[in-house]
């Protein structure tokens, strides 16, 4: 009698381990969303080359990378239905004004980082700096490259959707052009007063490690 319980035990144990590990949670299939789109034609499609990295790489990478080695480069991007619109629109966009732009934001994102406390004269005086540079032609710039894609969008199904073209432009200039361009704006914004005086010191320390 002992052994016969002795075996019905040993089989429920068996019976609810089975169950137990039958109820489990299931482990998730992993899920990829289709791409968006496909590209059907671009620059180098005629010669059989391949799309440049940097049309899909952020500045930061960039300027890491050994190509632009003591560079600042900055990429464009224009879309429209009509490759001659979108590339009218890029190479006749004004690049020096557009990076002056673009080196002012990067000048305010430094300053905003740094801990100012409520020296209101300070921060003043630094934006009048950016003014300063946001307005100002930067000399040295270069066009590095450009290139366009033709893509087709795809519909939920799956189905061919709208197209659109993608025309990109990198350009680049030294960091030194720039690094003295943010001096300039530094020490040619007027500082007359002393707490003013104070205030172009202060934004110098703000900024001098990263330009």
């Amino acid at each position: 009698m002992g052994k016969r319980w002795w075996v019905v035990w040993i089989t429920a144990a068996v019976a609810l381990v089975a169950m137990g590990c039958a109820s489990g949670p299931e482990t998730p299939r992993a899920e990829f969303a289709p791409a968006s789109f496909r590209i059907i034609e671009h620059k180098n499609s005629a010669l059989g080359g391949d799309v440049p990295d940097w049309t899909s790489m952020d500045e930061g990478a960039l300027e890491t990378d050994d190509r632009f080695e003591g560079k600042y480069v900055f990429r464009f991007e224009e879309t429209g239905r009509n490759l001659t619109g979108v590339r009218t629109i890029a190479d006749n966009m004004s690049a020096p004004s557009e990076v002056a732009r673009m080196v002012s934001t990067r000048v305010r994102q430094v300053f905003a980082g740094a801990q100012v406390g409520d020296q209101d004269f300070v921060e003043t005086y630094f934006e009048n700096v950016v003014r300063t540079i946001s307005e100002t032609q930067i000399s040295g710039l270069r066009k590095y490259g450009d290139f366009w894609i033709h893509k087709e969008y795809l519909n939920p199904d799956g189905s061919p959707g709208e197209r659109e073209y993608a025309y990109y432009t990198l350009y680049t200039v030294d960091q030194d052009i720039i690094h003295e361009l943010v001096r300039r704006a530094i020490d040619g914004t007027e500082a007359t007063t002393e707490e003013e005086q104070t205030a172009r010191e202060r934004v110098r320390q703000i900024l001098q490690d990263e330009f």
